[in-house]
């Protein structure tokens, strides 16, 4: 959990496997962790590519990035009394665009929360009806981005060295400059 916000004792009445950290000084070595699934740290760190380059360094090559954030267009994100009304939202394509320049392929993208945030009895029955109409004809209202990426990792490729052709270039004669 990022310093700022603190962290939760996990599992309960055992011993703890949560950290609080600073988000760009992960305590992992490098390559060592198969699978990160951000939730609310990416609208809410100050320090946004710190943090998603050190989550690089410490995601394994083959390993992969789940985040979850705030969807800007959303309802959830407008109001102060859900869990996604404070810090940064996002669009799919800002959050593409992050991951892309923070050296991550984004491979899928989906939305949630496509029921209206209530404490209404009816809202909550009806809660996986909205969620089945919302995911397929209201896709880009919904109330969180699920974006899921891969590390980039460039190769070179190799090229195959060809024979060289001799080739030759004339010469001019040296009298025709003396003039």
């Amino acid at each position: 959990m990022p310093a700022s916000q603190g962290v939760l004792h996990w599992p309960e009445n055992e011993a703890g496997l949560t950290v609080s950290t600073d988000e760009a000084e992960l305590p992992y070595p490098d390559l060592s962790v198969d699978r990160v699934l951000l939730i609310h740290a990416a609208e809410c760190t100050e320090a946004i590519r710190p943090m998603m380059r050190e989550i690089w360094r410490v995601l394994a090559g083959s390993g992969k990035l789940i985040v979850v954030v705030p969807n800007r267009i959303g309802i959830w994100a407008r109001l102060d009394r859900t869990p996604f009304g404070y810090g940064q939202p996002y669009t799919g394509s800002q959050l593409s665009r992050l991951l892309r320049d923070t050296m991550f392929t984004p491979i899928r993208t989906e939305t949630a929360l496509h029921t209206p945030p209530s404490r209404s009895r009816m809202m909550l029955s009806t809660a996986s009806a909205w969620e089945n109409i919302g995911s397929r004809w209201f896709r880009a209202i919904g109330g969180v981005i699920l974006l899921e990426a891969t590390k980039q990792i460039y190769a070179a490729t190799p090229t195959v060295e060809r024979a060289r052709r001799r080739s030759y270039v004339a010469v001019p004669n040296r009298q025709q400059f003396r003039r």
